[in-house]
């Protein structure tokens, strides 16, 4: 039997060899990806234009859908606050956050120290999630307010076009000559013009309303339209920047949460560490000490380095983060005051052409003025009075954008976090020569991180 065996054994590397084993070989076993042959006909160009005289009866095309006369209201407070409770993805972080809540309190405590960290993080990347969300839903509402407003300014120049149209048609059946620069046919470019933009309109107004039902986890339906109730009164209250500046500092959910990390930082808490700095660049954090006997007695000296290593780029993480809160809220300050200034303008360009059309009404019989002029003037209100609703719609979104680069949509609907280890800044990064040479922090308070968690 034992001789068996052994002639096994010496027989099946031997076989091994000859007979080669049963995985894929390299080179021309290697499966071909597909590949299309770059191959075609030869032909010349054709010179017969396409003619369209001749198309499908305009019946038989589906119309968009169109509100009735019953539309939902909507107040911008609810919008946002809804956006904000309703986002999936934070509901998704704050399950993780309660289980993370239990792990903490039958773990080790290593474990609870970790998921402790680990909570609070994940607690303010939920008010950051749901401070986006309410951010873009109240995008997707001012422009829906200001859509429909220009419906109204667009229709009433599409009536009056048709009204100069009809004045022509009537002129030229009488045989009276038409005054200078009046011409039918730019007319009917203009009317054309128009009804263009309002089919434009009508495809966003679905855009916007579909993308208000998914924002505010509402069902979707093309069939529902939302009525923004809003007050078009524009702020022209000034900004004072710094002092937005100094408040959106202290309420954004990112800088509280590397500000936490770099007061927290042990051995320990290691971890969670490399996970947020992975934020930055996913490179970070990749590198960990290896476990294993041999690997602990060459490197126990030098295993503590990581947590110098870490302070250093978690001070650099939080120094460029802060760099980019600074120039998003100042940039969304500014921006306020620039639409403030284009609301402005807008609005003395209307006043400017009421006034005309008021004058050359009064003087219309003394100078001859014909009504294709006035008719022309009041079209540019129409215009006007647009554009004046579109700087006011920036206005308002501008407003929106400082408030979300503050980090304050979440925290006005209510989502304000209670960190428990937020005040308590004792951490290795905190200790003489472990902030990146940025000094030693005077006071510093110690707490009972594992007991207030568990809480």
């Amino acid at each position: 039997m034992l001789v068996r065996f052994l002639a096994l054994a010496a027989f099946l590397p031997f076989s091994l060899i000859v007979t080669g084993c049963a995985c894929p070989r390299g080179g021309c076993g290697v499966p071909r990806t597909p590949c299309a042959p770059c191959i075609n006909d030869l032909s010349t160009p054709e010179q017969e234009l396409p003619s369209f005289v001749e198309l499908t009866s305009a019946e038989t095309i589906v119309p968009l859908p169109a509100p009735t006369e019953t539309y939902e209201l909507l107040d911008a407070m609810t919008c946002q606050c809804r956006a904000a409770t309703n986002l999936t993805a934070a509901n998704l972080v704050e399950l993780e956050r309660y289980w993370a809540k239990i792990v903490i309190s039958c773990d080790t405590k290593n474990v609870r120290e970790n998921l402790c960290l680990d909570r609070d993080l994940l607690a303010l990347r939920s008010t950051g999630l749901r401070n986006e969300a309410a951010g873009a839903a109240l995008r997707s509402f001012y422009q829906l307010a200001g859509l429909e407003t220009q419906k109204h300014y667009l229709q009433m120049g599409i009536d009056e076009a048709r009204l100069t149209l009809d004045r022509i048609d009537r002129m030229e059946a009488k045989g009276i000559e038409l005054p200078a620069k009046v011409d039918r046919s730019g007319i009917l470019d203009q009317i054309a013009e128009l009804e263009d933009k309002k089919l434009e309109l009508d495809f966003l107004r679905i855009q916007l309303n579909g993308q208000l039902q998914k924002l505010t986890g509402c069902p979707l339906d093309e069939y529902t339209f939302y009525w923004p109730d809003i007050d078009w009164q524009p702020d022209l209250m000034p900004v004072d920047v710094e002092c937005e500046l100094v408040e959106g500092l202290s309420t954004r959910a990112d800088l509280r949460g590397l500000n936490l990390v770099l007061c927290q930082l042990e051995k320990r808490t290691l971890p969670v560490a490399r996970g947020v700095l992975k934020f930055a660049e996913s490179t970070i954090g990749t590198v960990e000490p290896q476990d294993g006997v041999i690997h602990w007695l060459r490197c126990r000296t030098c295993n503590d380095t990581e947590v110098h290593v870490r302070c250093r780029q978690l001070a650099l993480f939080y120094t460029d983060t802060k760099q980019t809160a600074i120039a998003e809220i100042k940039g969304a300050a500014y921006q306020i005051g620039l639409q403030q200034q284009r609301v402005v303008s807008a609005q003395s360009l209307v006043e400017q052409l009421e006034n005309e059309v008021r004058g050359l009404e009064e003087t219309r019989d003394v100078d001859d003025i014909s009504i294709f002029e006035i008719s022309n003037t009041k079209a540019r209100i129409f215009t006007a009075k647009s554009k004046l609703l579109e700087q006011v719609v920036g206005l308002k979104v501008a407003r929106v954008a400082l408030r979300e680069a503050q980090g304050k949509l979440a925290i006005e609907c209510g989502f304000c976090p209670t960190l428990c280890l937020e005040g308590c800044c004792d951490g290795a990064c905190v200790r003489c020569g472990r902030c990146g040479g940025q000094g030693c922090v005077e006071t510093r308070r110690s707490c009972n991180a594992t007991q207030q968690c568990s809480e």
